[in-house]
């Protein structure tokens, strides 16, 4: 093995899948891991959350807490759960938490929450989990070679 390389080991569900781990905390909230992401990436990740109600019409709130960073891009009710599919964007290095917020129709709010660790630049490439689909880079600041400013001397 190649010591100049930094290797992960899969993280994996009970059978060996590396899937997105959805947790509900209670009634009103949902966490979503969805493992390593590379820093300045986007990335298409497909959440499938398990609700009873799925199919009664839930919707985007129009709350103004939304993340700038998290973009649902569409929902699909199935039977007993809401497939989401949620453009990310991995705008800073180690852990991420970003939040959206579901209309239900009962009316009340589910807010969903998604954790990555992204790693930095020259850090290494992660696995991706399945349902996880890297769709571009976004273009980097270097702020070193974009800056006119002489420096110190």
């Amino acid at each position: 093995m190649n010591k100049n390389h930094v290797h992960f080991s899969e993280d994996t569900d009970e059978i060996g899948h590396t899937l997105i781990n959805v947790k509900k905390k209670n009634d009103d909230s949902y966490e979503v891991h969805v493992g390593f992401l590379q820093v300045y990436h986007r990335y298409e990740i497909v959440i499938n959350l398990p609700l009873d109600d799925a199919e009664d019409g839930y919707k985007l709130s129009n709350n103004d807490m939304q993340s700038i960073f998290v973009k649902v891009i569409s929902m699909e009710a199935k039977k007993d759960q809401l497939r989401l599919v949620v453009e990310f964007i991995a705008h800073k290095e180690k852990l991420m938490k970003e939040n959206f917020i579901l209309d239900s129709p009962k009316g009340t709010n589910i807010a969903v929450t998604i954790f990555a660790r992204v790693l930095g630049k020259g850090k290494g490439t992660p696995m991706l989990r399945e349902e996880v689909t890297c769709i571009g880079q976004e273009p980097i600041d270097d702020e070193s070679e974009a800056s006119d400013w002489p420096g110190f001397e």
